[in-house]
C-alpha cells in the first residue's frame, strides 16, 4: 500500500507541476506564456525577468516529469521546491499562511509533500526502482 500511496502522490504533484510549467512556457490552461510570466516576474523584482521565467517554467516541467515518473526523485523534488520557495518569498509571505488571503499555504503543502516523498524514496512503482 505504501508504494501505491507514493505513486499517487508523485503522479498528482508531477502532473500539477507540469501544468504550471505549461502555463508559464506556452500559455496553456489560461496561463500567460513566457511574455506574461516575464512581465509578472519583472513586476515583483525578479531580473532578468524573461530568463528567470524560462528557468522557472523549465524547472517545473523537468521537475514535474522526474517527480511524477519517479526518476531521480531528489533532483525532481529540488527542481520543484526552489520555485515554491521563491514564490513564498516574493509573492505570498506578506499575506500570511492561508491561501484564502493569498498566503503560502499551497506552497508549504507542496514543499512538505515533495520533501516527504524525496526522503521516503519514490517507491516500487517508479523508474528509480527499475534502474
Amino acid at each position: 500500500m505504501l508504494d501505491t500511496g507514493l505513486l499517487i502522490i508523485r503522479l498528482v504533484i508531477g502532473f500539477i507541476m507540469i501544468g504550471h510549467a505549461c502555463k508559464k512556457l506556452f500559455g496553456w490552461f489560461g496561463g500567460e506564456g513566457i511574455s506574461g510570466t516575464a512581465e509578472f516576474f519583472g513586476a515583483i523584482g525578479l531580473k532578468p525577468a524573461r530568463a528567470l521565467a524560462v528557468c522557472a517554467g523549465l524547472a517545473e516541467l523537468i521537475g514535474g516529469f522526474l517527480f511524477g515518473v519517479g526518476l531521480w526523485i531528489i533532483v525532481g523534488a529540488v527542481l520543484l521546491i526552489l520555485p515554491m520557495i521563491v514564490a513564498i518569498a516574493k509573492v505570498h509571505a506578506d499575506k500570511g499562511l492561508w491561501n484564502l488571503n493569498g498566503g503560502f499555504e499551497y506552497n508549504l503543502v507542496m514543499i512538505g509533500s515533495l520533501l516527504g516523498v524525496a526522503l521516503a524514496g519514490a517507491g516500487a512503482y517508479s523508474l528509480d526502482a527499475l534502474i
